[in-house]
């Protein structure tokens, strides 16, 4: 604790009585007695603009001047005892409270960037309209590219059911890449999206706020396609992210004439980039339920890791026995 202290006043060019007793105490040996209040030395340690009385009293009117205005700067919310005194209790009280707000730097950050599944209707109407980020995208070349790997097979004209739809780009995608208007139904539970898609891709988008869950007969197309909609956990059920992926496709598969296709995050994806909402399955077991439930020796289910090790594309091919 000497030691402490004396490395602790050595660091000032100018002492006060309370540190030139501790330095000479600790020079002669000799204990520091416990009534010395080595408290205020600490306090005058913290402070690097502290004064010592006479180093004030060789400064010049105009050197305490600048002083003080300095030190009015650097505490431009402190209130002198005779400020507070002639503060009514409400305004002590107001003072007090708004002292207790965190400054703008140390608020803590707020929702993070607007997905498929957290978006809202308070969100700028134009960022949900444009951005790919809203519709779990990094990039809008990245949607479509996950856009061109998840309909190569799917031929000019066949029709599209969109698992999980969003704002139905995938529509326009189609649109563009085969010059023709798709037969395009997109299905999602996110009313601010789909409420977006409708205004932006009008007059001809059919699409929907609806849980793919209530889907029927009435809705079967050529293709299911859900492309990450399976990605992250929204849907607040007890099932396993294994079980939600099962039971899915087989509703995809309840619901097509051709095939299904979906594009799911693998277990394989690098633990640096896995985040805590997630929706992460072992492609093998998927590929295995797959295969029992679906496969007819015709070559008809597809495992695709190629393009990520971080996602995986399954593709899944109705036969006559389906």
């Amino acid at each position: 604790m000497l030691n402490k202290l004396k490395n602790m006043l050595m660091k000032k060019d100018a002492t006060t009585p309370i540190q030139e007793e501790i330095i000479e105490l600790t020079e002669m040996g000799t204990e520091i007695p416990s009534t010395l209040d080595t408290e205020k030395v600490d306090e005058i340690e913290e402070d690097d603009d502290y004064i010592s009385d006479e180093e004030w009293e060789k400064m010049t009117p105009e050197q305490k001047a600048e002083f003080e205005e300095e030190d009015d700067e650097d505490d431009e919310d402190y209130i002198s005892d005779e400020e507070w005194d002639k503060m009514t209790p409400a305004e002590q009280k107001a003072w007090e409270e708004e002292e207790q707000i965190p400054a703008e730097e140390d608020e803590e950050i707020g929702d993070p960037t607007p997905t498929a599944e957290n978006v809202g209707d308070d969100d700028d109407p134009d960022y949900i309209k444009t951005s790919p980020e809203v519709v779990g995208f990094d990039t809008t070349e990245q949607q479509r590219d996950m856009y061109d790997i998840a309909t190569e097979e799917i031929e000019p004209g066949e029709s599209i059911l969109d698992f999980g739809c969003g704002r139905g780009d995938l529509y326009d995608f189609l649109y563009r890449k085969d010059g023709e208007v798709p037969t395009y139904k997109g299905i999602d539970i996110n009313e601010p999206l789909i409420n977006v898609g409708i205004e932006k891709y009008a007059p001809d988008i059919n699409i929907e706020c609806k849980d793919w869950s209530t889907l029927d007969s009435s809705d079967i197309s050529d293709w299911c396609v859900n492309i990450g909609s399976l990605c992250t956990r929204y849907d607040g059920s007890s099932k396993s992210d294994e079980e939600l992926v099962t039971t899915t496709i087989d509703k995809m598969m309840g619901l097509c004439k051709v095939g299904s296709v979906l594009i799911l995050f693998s277990s394989y994806m690098p633990t640096e980039v896995k985040e805590e909402e997630f929706l992460i399955t072992d492609p093998t077991k998927i590929f295995d339920y797959v295969m029992k439930k679906y496969g007819r020796d015709t070559g008809n289910v597809i495992l695709d890791h190629a393009h990520s090790d971080s996602a995986y594309k399954l593709t899944i091919l109705k036969t006559e026995q389906q």
